[in-house]
């Protein structure tokens, strides 16, 4: 009989199969143990190849002003990124959730100590999408995430979008926190109709 890697002749308590995957469960067990403990609010996180906070701190470094820089794998945007029970996640999310909670419904996690330095600029490069540090994340609606950051200063400021029209009462709506231009809505869809 063959089993799953690590299973050292381990059978799953459930079904006796000898495809032991996790928790002394089978991987389809597992599955359904997993599914009734988070029902109960009981499910606790745990690895295969250790405590996720472990592998977390093992892989930090101080940075300035107090940041915990996360320095294992980063996703193409810049974020830390880890597996927690075989499931990728935001290093930042995840070790927020590890100490501090759940993170709400519908809210980002904000790291305020981007918003604190004027110097950095944002996007894909920026260190402070790797800091791990709770301090430093606050839970915040996406609007609000948005307009705390760099680019939304930027954009904030502007009178007119890119083709010239005013970003007047009249010619400018808001969707999902962000500004967009009716006159050249208008042009897009006329166009659109114009190709079809």
């Amino acid at each position: 009989m063959s089993a799953a890697r690590g299973s050292q002749g381990r059978s799953c308590i459930e079904c006796g199969s000898g495809k032991y995957y996790a928790r002394e469960r089978c991987q389809t067990c597992y599955g359904r143990y997993r599914r009734r403990l988070k029902r109960t609010g009981e499910f606790v996180l745990v690895t295969i190849h250790g405590m996720p906070l472990e592998r977390l701190a093992e892989r930090t470094e101080p940075g300035p002003d107090g940041c915990l820089l996360y320095t294992g794998c980063v996703t193409s945007r810049g974020y830390g990124q880890i597996s927690v029970d075989g499931i990728q996640k935001l290093a930042h999310r995840a070790i927020y959730e590890l100490t501090v909670g759940p993170i709400p419904d519908g809210m980002d996690l904000d790291h305020t100590c981007h918003n604190r330095d004027a110097s950095c600029m944002g996007g894909d490069d920026c260190r402070h999408r790797r800091c791990i540090n709770v301090e430093h994340l606050e839970p915040v609606t996406g609007a609000e995430n948005t307009r705390r950051g760099k680019s939304w200063a930027i954009n904030g400021t502007k009178t007119h979008c890119p083709q010239g029209h005013p970003y007047d009462r009249e010619n400018t709506y808001v969707y999902d926190g962000r500004r967009y231009c009716r006159a050249c809505n208008r042009a897009i869809c006329q166009a659109r109709r114009k190709a079809a």
